[in-house]
């Protein structure tokens, strides 16, 4: 009869003994981790001072780019950021000027007992301003130059391929027309 529970006991043993092995190993990560948090705190390093950079004056500014071949060198000419067409960066931004003009809708005009024509814009939030000519709309300095009873026409300063601007006329249409 022992003979045939033997298989049994010694199954019986062999799982004790893991189990034993198991509950000493997780003991022993406990106790591990109790003495790591008894430990006191390390203080932290203070951040690095920051060092000054002098300031470097590029000179070299009036000469041939380095990053253009100079076959359009000679075809770029003068900068036309320089004399040409520019933004106004000293003018204050008016509040339609910070909208792309995909974002603003057109809503039609309204005219003053004086004559002078007002064209409705809406915001994208749904709020309604008025323009007139004169005004700018838009990220590109686009001022207005027409307004119609159908659309607004106006001239924006764009970026060219040669780091200078050029002007592009742009429009504004109504939904509706």
């Amino acid at each position: 009869m022992i003979i045939q529970k033997l298989p049994m006991l010694l199954a019986l043993g062999v799982t004790v003994l893991l189990m034993t092995g198991c509950a000493d190993r997780i003991g022993m990560a406990e106790q591990a981790m109790a003495d790591i948090r008894n430990q006191p705190a390390k203080p932290i390093d203070p951040p690095p001072k920051a060092e000054l950079v002098e300031d470097f004056v590029y000179s070299a500014s009036a000469q041939r780019s380095p990053f253009l071949p100079p076959s359009l060198v000679n075809t770029q000419g003068p900068s036309t950021s320089i004399d040409g067409v520019r933004p106004d960066i000293t003018r204050v931004k008016e509040p339609l000027e910070q909208y792309e003009l995909s974002q603003l809708v057109f809503r039609g005009v309204v005219v003053s007992p004086e004559g002078q024509r007002y064209a409705l814009i809406q915001r994208p939030d749904g709020s309604v301003a008025s323009v007139k000519v004169g005004d700018y709309l838009g990220v590109n300095d686009g001022r207005i130059v027409e307004i119609t009873p159908t659309q607004i026409n106006l001239i924006e300063i764009v970026p060219d391929s040669r780091a200078g601007f050029v002007e592009k006329p742009q429009s504004l249409v109504s939904p509706i027309s």
